[in-house]
């Protein structure tokens, strides 16, 4: 038969066993909690690292495009469809239908383009534009087994080289036109004589006389302008014919 102190001691256990298993619990929650945003936390970091990267693939896929494309416009003119890269050689090239870094995978995707009656980009129903492509790298990885991710970038190339000019018939050239050159005026010679001073009024020649009668007996009219350059002896009167 159990006494008091008895009774006493099994209710302080089965209250301890409580607690401690209230106590677990309680530590078992926030633990799993902390776990699961820490995990959460580390995912995040290590996709955003690993997209940069794939995203560093993309753009370098797209700088090759281009690369090729400068080199000549035929390498790419003519390579609709998938394309892997290969730079062993030195300069970019395609290789296969996909190229691999790491864990990573890229895919260059070359389509042909078709406008409208406006110039401006048609999904269908256009007229192909053969100075045209539309380029798209794609990077795909597994960041954990049960899941692909991928990042893809877009650029549009064109046949820079190519002239391009609107109506039937090969196109004119402008010609530059030569500058013209200004003459340099021609200097006329100071006037000294009477008979320079005719001769700049359209008359042909001019004498110095003694008077207008004698201009007048000899043809001639007396320019009075041209006095002042008649100023040897008696002879002061300019006479022009």
């Amino acid at each position: 038969m159990l006494t008091d102190k008895n009774k006493l001691h099994s209710g302080n256990l089965g209250q301890s066993i409580v607690e401690v298993i209230v106590a677990v619990s309680i530590f078992v929650i926030i633990a799993g909690g902390s776990v699961i945003t820490i995990l959460g936390s580390f995912l995040a970091s290590r996709l955003a690292e690993e997209e940069t990267a794939a995203s560093f693939y993309a753009v370098e896929g797209l700088e090759a495009a281009k690369s090729i494309r400068n080199r000549t416009w035929s390498n790419i003119g003519t390579a609709d469809g998938n394309h892997g890269l290969d730079k062993t050689s030195g300069t970019w090239t395609f290789s296969g239908t996909s190229d691999s870094v790491g864990k990573y995978t890229r895919v260059v995707n070359i389509v042909s383009l078709e406008r409208d009656g406006s110039g401006n980009i048609a999904a269908s129903g256009g007229t192909p534009d053969e100075n045209s492509k539309k380029v798209t790298s794609t990077v795909t990885w597994s960041f954990v087994p049960a899941k692909l991710s991928s990042v893809e970038m877009v650029t549009y190339l064109t046949n820079w080289q190519e002239v391009s000019y609107m109506g039937s018939g090969a196109p004119t050239p402008t010609l530059t036109p030569t500058p013209s050159v200004t003459p340099t005026p021609t200097s006329t010679p100071p006037i000294t004589t009477c008979n320079a001073y005719c001769i700049s009024i359209s008359y042909t020649q001019g004498t110095c006389r003694r008077n207008v009668s004698q201009c007048t007996s000899n043809g001639e009219v007396n320019q009075p302008g041209g006095n002042q350059y008649c100023t040897s002896g008696p002879n002061t009167t300019c006479c022009c014919k």
